[in-house]
């Protein structure tokens, strides 16, 4: 992404976004895999960023309009958003196990982001606000974990 976001505004429209990237890559390495027990774990985790992308889409248009313009920018301008850019990700050559640290890695580096910023916040509506997208990041990465890991049992 080349945006640098700065405001909380940003920040959700930049990840957001790399949900929906990250869903649309997941669907096209879906068709590419040979496994088909990958093709069904990718194909799963599309579907779920997608939903995710949504839910962050809603959660803006709902959210507290001043919280959304706090400035995040003394740390979005020395730190990436995410280190991992999910469309240089080969999850067309991985098997279920590497796809599933692929997507944990990439789901901490969403929920590390969270929780420093909300360390960081200064007032308490983008507290309110960061504490909030940290719980869903934080609850849709461990009902990941654990739909991914019951997907081994088949």
């Amino acid at each position: 992404m080349a945006m640098i976001p700065e405001t909380m505004h940003d920040i959700l429209d930049v990840t957001r976004q790399l949900h929906r990237e990250l869903g649309q890559h997941l669907s096209q390495s879906a068709d590419d895999n040979a496994s088909e027990r990958s093709q069904m774990l990718l194909n799963y985790l599309a579907e779920h960023e997608e939903r995710l992308a949504r839910t962050l889409e809603t959660f803006q248009k709902k959210s507290d309009l001043g919280s959304l313009d706090t400035w995040f920018y003394e740390y979005t301008d020395r730190h990436r958003v995410i280190h991992l850019d999910p469309a240089e990700t080969p999850f067309a050559n991985m098997d279920t196990s590497e796809i599933e640290q692929e997507m944990g890695q990439f789901h901490d580096q969403l929920i590390d982001l969270y929780t420093h910023l909300h360390e960081r916040a200064e007032n308490e509506t983008a507290k309110e606000v960061l504490a909030q997208l940290l719980e869903l990041e934080t609850t849709k990465a461990k009902l990941l974990s654990f739909e991914s890991g019951r997907s081994q049992e088949f």
